[in-house]
């Protein structure tokens, strides 16, 4: 009788896509956060090289993130 109420499919569907998005961007918000220390570590030490590289990824990371985030908003706030 549940199953006619609620369609278990598609919150499955819902329950899968959200764990999967709050996991990634959670990961790659942790990828920014460890590329800036370890660019301003490599800074300290006088490797520009390294610092430059971990520097680049924290930008990306970060920019992925906001990126995920004004999606999640804009789908939010979408009239369909």
């Amino acid at each position: 009788m549940i199953a006619s109420i609620v369609n278990t499919t598609a919150l499955a569907k819902v329950v899968l896509a959200s764990v999967v998005a709050g996991v990634g961007v959670t990961g790659v918000f942790a990828l920014g956060v460890y590329g800036a220390a370890r660019s301003s570590d490599m800074r300290r030490a006088s490797r520009g090289g390294a610092a430059t590289a971990y520097a680049a990824l924290a930008v990306a990371a970060v920019t992925v993130t906001v990126a995920a985030i004004v999606y999640g908003v804009v789908l939010t706030t979408e009239k369909g």
